[in-house]
């Protein structure tokens, strides 16, 4: 397969890019990396109307089924940071492999599993190999995103997710209603195993091209030192300060991402139900509707949010959607007073998902080469941290408290990252 490899060099961080003549196009590999991501998801997504099947057939509590969800998301946190690592010292198409083995592999262990601790252990390795596969694709799609794109292109991993939480979830009951819950594993195996056929030659092209253009780049830049080496030596200091910039900017986009996680997690997961029956007073399949069609207008936003954060401004569309996010919580408890006031401001909400793609984007700028799979094993940790950490605070502080202070506090968390970003990310790239 054949590839150009574009986009390496830092772009601005605030995604303003200026162009000369036509606009790129998206790159074909991307597409195929979409589809490889939204296979490999669907060992996850698959079992959440079977929950209650597995609960009876292996004769555990509730508290037993929310460890096995646990699980999966837990393995995944553990994976996050190593798989960057991993990526970067073994290359893209061994981490796939090794990826694509645990999924499957796990997978299939779980059509057999004779007790629930097996079907633990094969949750888990099926989140490891999520896991692996997650960042690799990440890291695929910021290497061949052409910077004044790459919001665009990034965001098909988001599309990914969210398509494979409608989807799946859909197949996995009519499979299960059909055949049992142990059927779903077995489709979770084909998806899995299809991933790793789309996934690994493609990423091995493109590591390949990867390479080539660093070493051209390096070979270059070697050129030019020659003759430029007492501008090198005279500008050492103001790379240090550089670097000092890069850390701050990372950590401003990294507690984004920790609180855009926190919210869609423990606000719309866990405290926005708990709120549409107790206060609006809601059946379950109507307050499933607006969660439902809170993700339904995420999905369709995604792309043309990214499409204008490389327009405007990456960090621009950064700080607007989590500020929407700060008052679409902020004010859901006095919009929503009725079912189709509910509805409204459920969509509205859903509407401050255009800005995710623009995040990762964003990281994508400070950083080139193998770097890059570190950075983003790092956004995926936070992704994981904040939908660990959030239905739990939220869910405790909406206990102690109440709905209007769980919203409240998921609100100021959202304006204190959109402050943070405002004043972290810098303007220009910084490396």
């Amino acid at each position: 397969m054949s590839f150009s490899h574009r986009g390496n060099g830092a772009a601005a961080s605030s995604g303003t890019i200026p162009l000369e003549g036509a606009r790129p196009k998206m790159p074909p590999e991307a597409r195929l990396l979409f589809i490889g991501l939204f296979l490999s998801v669907a060992s996850n997504n698959l079992f959440t109307p079977l929950l209650p099947d597995i609960q009876h057939s292996m004769g555990k509590s509730a508290s037993a089924i929310g460890a096995f969800v646990s699980a999966y998301g837990l393995a995944r946190l553990i994976v996050d940071l190593p798989s960057g690592a991993m990526t970067s010292r073994m290359g893209p198409r061994r981490v796939v492999t090794i990826g694509v083995l645990l999924n499957a592999g796990s997978s299939a262990a779980g059509i057999f599993a004779p007790n629930f601790e097996s079907l633990i252990a094969a949750r888990v390795g099926s989140g490891v190999g999520a896991g692996l596969l997650a960042t690799v694709v990440l890291s695929g799609l910021s290497d061949i995103a052409p910077a004044a794109i790459r919001g665009r292109v990034m965001s098909l991993y988001q599309v990914a997710n969210n398509l494979g939480i409608a989807i799946y979830p859909l197949i996995g009951g009519v499979v299960g209603s059909a055949w049992g819950w142990r059927s779903a594993y077995g489709v979770a195996v084909v998806a899995s195993l299809l991933s790793g056929l789309t996934l690994a030659p493609l990423l091995g092209s493109i590591s390949a091209a990867a390479m080539r253009s660093a070493a051209e780049k390096a070979a270059s830049g070697k050129q030019a030192g020659a003759s430029d080496a007492g501008v090198a030596a005279s500008t050492s200091g103001r790379r240090a300060i550089l670097i000092s910039g890069t850390t701050v900017a990372f950590a401003a986009i990294f507690f984004g991402v920790f609180a855009n996680m926190v919210n869609r997690h423990g606000f719309r997961n866990t405290v926005l139900p708990l709120f549409a029956e107790s206060s609006v007073h809601l059946s379950p399949v109507q307050t499933a509707t607006g969660v439902t069609l809170m993700s339904l207008v995420g999905i369709a936003v995604t792309i043309p949010g990214a499409v204008l954060g490389d327009r405007i401004g990456r960090k621009k569309i950064v700080v607007a959607g989590l500020l929407i996010l700060a008052a679409g919580d902020l004010f859901f408890p006095v919009l929503a007073t009725n079912y189709w006031s509910y509805i409204l401001a459920a969509m509205l909400v859903g509407t401050g998902d255009f800005f995710s793609s623009s995040q990762t984007a964003l990281l994508s700028d400070l950083v080139s080469g193998p770097r890059r799979a570190m950075v983003l094993g790092g956004y995926r940790f936070f992704v994981d941290l904040g939908a660990l950490i959030g239905p739990s605070a939220l869910g405790w502080i909406y206990g102690g408290y109440g709905a209007r202070a769980a919203m409240t506090v998921a609100a100021g968390i959202l304006f204190a990252a959109a402050i943070i970003n405002l004043v972290g990310v810098p303007r220009r790239a910084l490396t």
